[in-house]
């Protein structure tokens, strides 16, 4: 497993993710392209700060703006992006959005960008969601940022640092924060929507890991303070007992949807179930409740990767009626191996094949469970029950992994 991990110590913006990201390995043409389709210039050198060597990205947007929402998703939906990264991208300005509304309290739809609706910001969003998918990690950790202290001129006038949008990308984020270490404002809005639209985990320090790259991003000002935003892209490891030598278990990282649904029938949930799971699910339940004044309803919990999960959320909603689904971030499993593989065995003198599916942690194997359909079909040709045919396809099967 590949984990990435942004330390901003002293603070981000959307030019020092992209620049430490490309320091660390991320495909600078894949960047390029995508900040050039969404009409900016792109330029890539190295600096130094504090005696530490790193990359400077400039944008060179040439003063264009876009001022809504609505503006921003037709820029990046005609932009160079592969299909992960335009939804990383679009969630990020989706978080952008639904901040500046409620700073002047009004919808998404209807916010107008300020300081944040220059072209390089949406030049920043969509660089660094095409870094991160080049990168090919499987997961995102965030360790605590510094915003500064003080306060900042804005388009309003002089505000407390962090300034406004930024406090509000915060308080609907997983991202731990603290002020300092220097005067001044450190997290930029863009910067904290594009950390809180990548990260699955914030963590207070770093985990146990180690390290295979590393990546510098500079920031435009010259601080006290190294003004850096570092990456770092490693294999994290799990502690041993004394002693002990036995293989890790697979990690991965999900996400959980869940909704409470009443006035909804059994068949309609059914069809529900077969969908999410046909739609990419990973995981689909559906436990009966009891809601307020003892009304009975289903509760929907839908296991999915984090990049599935509004569109998931989206299917529930629209095949159940509910006017919301929860999302838990951040789910963090321990998943065996799986492989699928094929038996052959004979009833009668009669050869038969049938599908297994083997579960492993390392090279043990801890389960064998042969296919439904496949058992189905062999019981009704040689008259015997489905479970004898499981039981003899799975015992043929264990005598070959063993």
């Amino acid at each position: 497993m590949r984990l990435l991990l942004f330390d901003p110590s002293s603070g981000a913006s959307g030019d020092m993710i992209m620049a430490s990201l490309l320091d660390a390995g991320a495909d600078p043409d894949s960047v390029r392209k995508a900040v050039e389709s969404v009409g900016c210039g792109f330029e890539i050198s190295r600096e130094e700060r504090h005696h530490i060597s790193a990359a400077r990205v400039r944008i060179h947007a040439g003063g264009k703006r876009y001022r809504t929402l609505s503006e921003a998703r037709s820029i990046l939906a005609a932009a160079a992006l592969a299909p992960q990264a335009r939804d990383r991208a679009m969630k990020i300005m989706e978080i952008l959005a639904s901040a500046e509304g409620r700073v002047h309290a009004v919808s998404e739809e209807e916010a107008r960008f300020h300081e944040i609706g220059a072209m390089d910001a949406l030049a920043d969003i969509a660089g660094s969601s095409a870094a991160l998918s080049s990168l090919a990690v499987d997961g995102v950790v965030v360790l605590p940022i510094s915003v500064g202290s003080g306060t900042v001129v804005a388009a309003h006038g002089r505000l407390p640092v962090p300034a406004p949008a930024t406090l509000e990308i915060l308080k609907g984020s997983l991202l731990f924060w603290r002020g300092g270490p220097v005067e001044g404002e450190l997290l930029t809005p863009t910067g904290a929507a594009i950390l809180a639209g990548f990260a699955d985990e914030a963590a207070a320090e770093y985990p146990l890991i180690r390290a295979g790259a590393s990546g510098y991003g500079a920031g435009s000002k010259d601080l006290a303070v190294p003004n850096l935003l570092r990456t770092v892209i490693g294999e994290p490891l799990e502690p041993k007992g004394a002693g002990e030598s036995h293989p890790h278990p697979h990690h991965d990282r999900v996400v959980q949807l869940e909704t409470n649904v009443d006035d909804v029938t059994g068949e309609v949930l059914g069809g529900l179930l077969e969908i999410l799971m046909e739609e990419g699910a990973l995981d689909v339940t559906i436990v009966p409740a009891l809601m307020k004044k003892g009304r009975p309803a289903s509760l929907v919990q839908v296991l999915a990767r984090k990049e599935e999960a509004e569109r998931l959320a989206r299917i529930v909603m629209k095949e159940t009626g509910s006017l919301g689904v929860r999302v838990f971030p951040s789910l963090h499993r321990f998943v065996a191996r799986r492989e699928e593989r094929e038996v052959g065995f004979e009833i009668e003198g009669r050869p038969f094949r049938v599908r297994l599916k083997v579960s492993r942690l390392g090279e043990e194997v801890l389960r064998i469970k042969a296919e439904h359909d496949d058992c189905r079909q062999v019981a009704r040709e040689s008259g015997l029950s489905l479970r004898e045919v499981a039981r003899r396809a799975e015992e043929a099967a264990w005598r070959e992994v063993a």
